[in-house]
């Protein structure tokens, strides 16, 4: 089978004639009709999380999978379409027993770990299977962008004020969750055509441009004129994380979302005197992935998915790398 294989760090991915899955016990082959491109991958492909995040190659990398059930399965018929949740726990931890497997001790990850969906096949886990109905090429980005973005968007209210800072997809997705929950929501970023595209989507925007001695939450700031009850970072930069609490309003809360390397330096004063809580968003639960499947089938949000063949991989990430995409970049390794 065909298949993008990551061999060395800082190169392009090698397109490869590879063998059929092997089927461990409890596993169903898929047919990969769609995976979505991750900014993870990058992060890996260019060695940036090296120092955090061990993993072995050769690998297929791919962990935002779609893909029809080829065999194996005993809870779904050959031919079914179905959603994968990545994050495969141990399944005795509290963390795994409570549907939380992304933060167990001994995670492992398809795509990351072990072969994912950068693959024409891929073997899974068959309790780690969703059913979804549609186009392949706008369910994929739900395995990671739609169930980070529904997670980190959760338990905020209609009339809440939210800045959800960066433009990717998983920001573009959080922001129209955000909308149609009522929210009151503002985007900023540093891409015009980004920005554009959530205007267009009916979402307010602030061109975060860097002015004399400011950072961007700084910027964000001098434009809006008004603090927030959430901001959600969805880069995790130096730029945006300095002083981004100051932009809350009293209890409000700072979600962290994307991991570009920042520092988040407080001063213990603001937290407390202004009652300030912060909190990591990763990936999302298990009931995560049924709510955001949810909310797409009642047409909350759109995936915006940008299809690549497997072929054109590597373009597709020079596109990512290059900040050209607006939306969600999705490999298509078969034949639709």
């Amino acid at each position: 089978m065909k298949a993008a294989v990551f061999r060395e760090e800082g190169k392009p991915l090698s397109l490869e004639e590879v063998p059929y899955p092997e089927r461990r016990e409890g596993e169903v082959i898929l047919k990969v009709k769609a995976a979505g491109l991750c900014h993870g991958d990058v992060h890996l492909l260019l060695g940036e999380w090296s120092g955090d995040l061990q993993i072995s190659t050769p690998v297929i990398l791919g962990h935002e999978i779609v893909g029809d059930v080829v065999e194996g399965a005993k809870k779904f018929k050959k031919g079914e379409r179905v959603l994968l949740y990545s994050s495969i726990g141990c399944g005795k931890c509290r963390y795994c027993l409570s549907g939380r497997p992304q933060f167990c001790d001994k995670v492992n990850v398809i795509g990351v770990h072990r072969n994912g969906g950068f693959a024409e096949y891929v073997s899974v886990p068959e309790e780690y299977l969703f059913k979804v109905d549609g186009d392949p090429v706008h369910l994929a980005p739900l395995a990671d962008a739609g169930i980070t973005a529904y997670n980190a968007v959760k338990g905020i209210q209609e009339g809440d004020s939210v800045a959800v800072i960066g433009t990717g997809a998983v920001a573009m997705i959080a922001a129209q969750l955000l909308k149609s929950n009522g929210a009151e929501v503002i985007m900023g970023g540093r891409n015009p055509s980004k920005l554009a595209k959530a205007e267009e989507i009916g979402i307010p925007t602030v061109m975060m441009k860097r002015k004399e001695n400011m950072n961007m939450s700084q910027t964000l700031f001098s434009y809006s004129q008004k603090k927030f009850d959430y901001v959600l970072d969805f880069v995790g930069s130096q730029s945006t994380l300095q002083d981004s609490m100051w932009l809350l309003s009293r209890e409000g809360e700072l979600r962290v979302i994307g991991e570009f390397g920042g520092h988040l330096d407080v001063p213990e004063q603001l937290i407390v005197l202004r009652g300030l809580r912060v909190k990591g968003i990763l990936y999302g639960s298990l009931h995560d992935m049924e709510g955001v499947i949810k909310s797409y089938q009642e047409g909350k949000f759109k995936t915006m998915a940008v299809p690549y063949k497997l072929e054109e991989i590597n373009d597709a990430i020079n596109d990512l790398i290059e900040d050209k995409i607006i939306g969600r970049a999705v490999i298509m390794p078969s034949s639709q």
